[in-house]
C-alpha cells in the first residue's frame, strides 16, 4: 500500500508537529512503535497518552473510544504506516480476524485511495481503484451479518470530503443490500456513491473547506460539483448510465427544486435517490468543525418532517428499518 498521510489535521508548535491518526485501528494487545498523544479539542495542546512499546490495555481501549482524537509525532509517520501495513496484510491472511477490526482496516484502505483520487481526479486508474474499494465493501457485507453494523460505526468520526464519500458509499450499499439489490447492481451503486462528490475536486478549496455557512455566490459555485463529477467520470471512462446518473443527480429533489437539471419525482433514478438520502443523513449526523453532529434519531426525524418534498420517503423509511434491523443484529 502506498505510504501517504491520511489526516489533514495537524497542530504545529515551535517544538513539535502532530498528526491525527485513525484511532479506531488501535486494539487491545497492540504494541505500538510510536508514542500516542490525545486531546478533546483539536486546537488545544496535546497530552501524552501512551508510550511506545506499551501494550494497549482494555482500560486504554475504553479511553481511546471516549476521547475525541489521537495523535502521533509527524516524525513517527513511517512507523505508523508500517503498523497499518501489517494490519492490512493480517486481514488478507487471516479470516478469523474480528469483523470490527476488518472493517476498520478496509475503511482506512478506502481513505488512502480516496485521498489519491481527489488529488488526481482524472487519472484513468481511478476506475479500477474505486472498483477495488467497492468490491471489498460488497464482499465484506455478504461475508458477515455484522459487517454493515461494524462499518457504519466507523462513519461516526469527523466529516471531511473524502470520509464523507466513503460513508455515503457504505450507507448506500447497506440500504441497497437491505432492498435486496443483486451483487452486480450493488457494485454499480457503490461506485456511484463513492464517486458522487468527486466533482468537489474542481471547486475552489476555500469553499469546500470553509468552516461555516456558504455565501450565496459560494453556494452557486458549490452547486456545480455534480456536473463536474459527471464530466470527470466520463473522462476516466465510466459509461454505465446508472453510475453516471447517481453522480450527476444526487442533489435533485422530488419537487423539482434540486440541481443541476431540476428533475422531479421518479424521473430521478434509483441510484440518485438512494445516494441523496444517504448523503443528507451522513452530512447531518457526522461531526464537523463548525457544528455538532445530530443523533441518528434527530437526523431521521428532521428528514421525515422537513424533507418530504425533497427525498424519497419510501427510501427514508427503508433506511430507518435497516438501522433498526442492524441494531437487532448487534444485540444478538
Amino acid at each position: 500500500m502506498k505510504q501517504v498521510r491520511i489526516s489533514r489535521r495537524y497542530d504545529e508548535t515551535p517544538h513539535e508537529v502532530y498528526v491525527e491518526i485513525e484511532k479506531w485501528l488501535l486494539d487491545i494487545g497492540d504494541i505500538l512503535t510510536f508514542d500516542l498523544f490525545s486531546t478533546d479539542d483539536k486546537f488545544s495542546d496535546k497530552s501524552f497518552f501512551l508510550a511506545q512499546n506499551t501494550p494497549i490495555s482494555s482500560n486504554d481501549k475504553t479511553e481511546i473510544e471516549q476521547i475525541r482524537s489521537l495523535y502521533i509525532r509527524q516524525s513517527d509517520l513511517p512507523s505508523y504506516n508500517r503498523f497499518v501495513d501489517k494490519l492490512v496484510q493480517a486481514v488478507a491472511r487471516n479470516e478469523q480476524i474480528p469483523i470490527t477490526k476488518k472493517a476498520a482496516v478496509i475503511y482506512r484502505q478506502a481513505s488512502v485511495i480516496l485521498d489519491e483520487m481527489f488529488e488526481n481526479p482524472e487519472e484513468l486508474e481511478n476506475v479500477p481503484k474505486s472498483k477495488q474499494v467497492v468490491n471489498t465493501f460488497v464482499n465484506t457485507i455478504f461475508s458477515d451479518t455484522h459487517a454493515i453494523e461494524s462499518m457504519i460505526k466507523i462513519t461516526a468520526y469527523d466529516y471531511y470530503t473524502h470520509t464523507h464519500s466513503i460513508n455515503v458509499c457504505i450507507y448506500s450499499l447497506s440500504l441497497g443490500s437491505y432492498l435486496k439489490l443483486d451483487p452486480i447492481t450493488l457494485e454499480e451503486l457503490g461506485m456511484s456513491a463513492l464517486l458522487h462528490d468527486l466533482g468537489k475536486s474542481r471547486v475552489n478549496p476555500n469553499i469546500t473547506n470553509k468552516k461555516g455557512r456558504l455565501t450565496d455566490s459560494e453556494f452557486e459555485e458549490m452547486k456545480h460539483h455534480p456536473l463536474y463529477g459527471y464530466t470527470i467520470a466520463l473522462k476516466i471512462g465510466i459509461r454505465d448510465r446508472s453510475i453516471l446518473d447517481g453522480i450527476r443527480h444526487h442533489h435533485e429533489k422530488l419537487d423539482g427544486n434540486g440541481y443541476p437539471d431540476g428533475l422531479m419525482g421518479k424521473s430521478i433514478t434509483l441510484f440518485a435517490r438512494i445516494i441523496g438520502v444517504c448523503d443528507v443523513f451522513d452530512a447531518l449526523s457526522t461531526q464537523r468543525s463548525y457544528k455538532d453532529k445530530m443523533s441518528s434519531y434527530e437526523t431521521l426525524r428532521l428528514m421525515k418532517i422537513s424533507m418530504q418534498h425533497h427525498l424519497d420517503m419510501e427510501l427514508v423509511d427503508a433506511f430507518i428499518r435497516m438501522q433498526q434491523h442492524d441494531a437487532i443484529l448487534t444485540s444478538l
